[in-house]
């Protein structure tokens, strides 16, 4: 639906301009039409209303149609605008263009003219729509990908849901040995997911060797049997897996979706196919984790002591000490890898051999010290150097604010790993590589909103947003304010 606002105080050219547009233009598409008989009416209409276009007269009693456009500029910097005057006056077109006026149409208005001016904002309400659109995508896959936070992401929960219509979120990850054959496959792969899922973006991971997808469905549970045979049957190296997570019912669970996927796939190639241990490690992971990264090590004895209480009589059914074992130091391999971090292959842990449960929890004890031991050494010593990797990360940010930067080009400028360069963000600075990148464009906008003339949109463009609606957003976020609010007070 196409949303467009008239604002004239005769009332003739109000109806006049309304049934040209209804019944006389024969327009593609449909439109929504509110009116108003001057400008405050038009401001008051706004706070419940918000069109894709206004047509405004210019001279009007209460409030002259550039005022009115001011006021609408602090609030909606993108709604396309065209006057209607009788008068082609130079000052007015100075006017027009410090407020980004779209177009002028003179009265008597002509059909043609008219016509053409709502299908040219019609198709730039369309090209900024697929333009946020395709950056809200790419938000989210790096939010699958990297674990950004959601309260970082420009986009709005209204295009998450234009994106994302239905209840229920699932990862579908598969991993090649190599990925050379399926350059521009992710289409064929889509084509599949969708006879199964009700809506997929996928995309291509070269770096890791996988093709990744967010699935979005309206019914918590899947039937993929038939989607694994199918995608099976595609694969294209003996090295083919394939991970499906479990559902969530919300996009914020991306990245523990993505996870999922990925341990099933790392269990799978650890453990093989349908074993037990598969199932008792994703059972698990998450409470290894915990005993990992738990820094005082008398609490990390009663935590492992409580894993062992708790997962025994499990055990006891099917698997043995050296199983728990084994499938305790490849949750944590899991975990390492996933921030970027690894053992050397001398320094892996080893199972004594036991053959009870008893002493299983000192044994995990000892066994995870010296894994901790060992990538401290390794921490110790790449230590010196993090912070001139910080330093370069940074200075990249600060040169490339302008451009549409994401991890993979910012790991790739510096040659490191993206999921290393969020650790460095992390674990330095304690703020994603996101809010660094926001802080130095709005640094950069407010500059330029002080000391130049520039509409928001021209800044939002120069320090690197698609739009004034975008810079607005994030302005309000971290200044809490909006850009013409800045401005005024500075």
């Amino acid at each position: 639906m196409f949303r467009i606002l008239i604002v004239d105080d005769e009332r003739i050219v109000l109806n006049g301009v309304r049934m040209m547009i209804e019944e006389d233009l024969a327009l593609s598409f449909p439109t929504d039409i509110a009116t108003a008989s001057n400008g405050p009416q038009a401001l008051e209409l706004l706070k419940n209303f918000t069109p894709d276009l206004i047509l405004t007269d210019i001279r009007m009693p209460v409030m002259d149609g550039f005022t009115l456009v001011q006021h609408i500029r602090e609030r909606f910097p993108d709604i396309a605008i065209a006057i209607l005057t009788s008068h082609a006056d130079f000052d007015y077109a100075i006017k027009a263009i410090r407020y980004q006026v779209t177009d002028f149409i003179l009265k008597p208005i002509d059909e043609n003219q008219l016509k053409e001016t709502i299908e040219k904002a019609q198709v730039k309400k369309t090209q900024a729509e697929q333009a946020h659109l395709r950056s809200s995508v790419l938000e989210l896959r790096n939010m699958m990908l990297y674990d950004l936070s959601p309260t970082e992401l420009i986009s709005s929960s209204e295009q998450i849901q234009q994106l994302f219509p239905y209840t229920y979120f699932t990862a579908i990850v598969l991993s090649f040995s190599e990925l050379s054959g399926q350059n521009g496959s992710e289409a064929v792969f889509q084509e599949i997911f969708s006879r199964y899922y009700d809506v997929c973006h996928t995309f291509l991971l070269p770096d890791r060797k996988q093709i990744a997808a967010i699935c979005n469905h309206e019914h918590f549970s899947v039937k993929s049997t038939g989607l694994k045979r199918k995608l099976a049957e595609l694969g294209t190296s003996p090295d083919f897996y394939i991970g499906i997570s479990i559902s969530s019912n919300s996009y914020k669970s991306l990245h523990n979706l993505y996870s999922n996927a990925v341990q099933r796939i790392f269990y799978e190639k650890s453990f093989g196919k349908d074993s037990d241990l598969t199932g008792f490690s994703l059972l698990t992971y998450q409470d290894c984790v915990h005993i990992f990264t738990e820094k005082d090590p008398k609490k990390a004895q009663e935590l492992l002591r409580e894993y062992i209480k708790n997962n025994c009589s499990v055990s006891l059914e099917g698997l043995s000490p050296k199983s728990v074992f084994s499938s305790f130091f490849h949750n944590i391999s899991l975990y390492l890898e996933s921030v970027e971090l690894s053992l050397p292959e001398d320094r892996q842990a080893v199972y004594s051999g036991k053959e009870d449960f008893f002493g299983l929890a000192d044994e995990i004890f000892q066994a995870l010290s010296s894994v901790k031991k060992t990538l401290q050494q390794t921490a110790d010593h790449q230590s010196s150097g993090n912070d001139a990797q910080i330093q370069q990360l940074l200075e990249y940010i600060r040169k490339n604010y302008q451009y549409d930067i994401s991890l993979d080009d910012l790991a790739e400028a510096v040659k490191m790993h993206p999921n290393y360069v969020c650790t460095l963000f992390k674990k330095h600075i304690g703020q994603s590589y996101l809010f660094c990148l926001h802080q130095e464009r709005l640094r950069a906008a407010k500059q330029l909103l002080i000391n130049t003339d520039f509409t928001i949109e021209e800044i939002a463009r120069q320090v690197g947003y698609n739009s004034a609606s975008q810079l607005a957003r994030v302005f309000r976020k971290y200044e809490s304010t909006s850009p013409s609010d800045f401005r005024s007070k500075h």
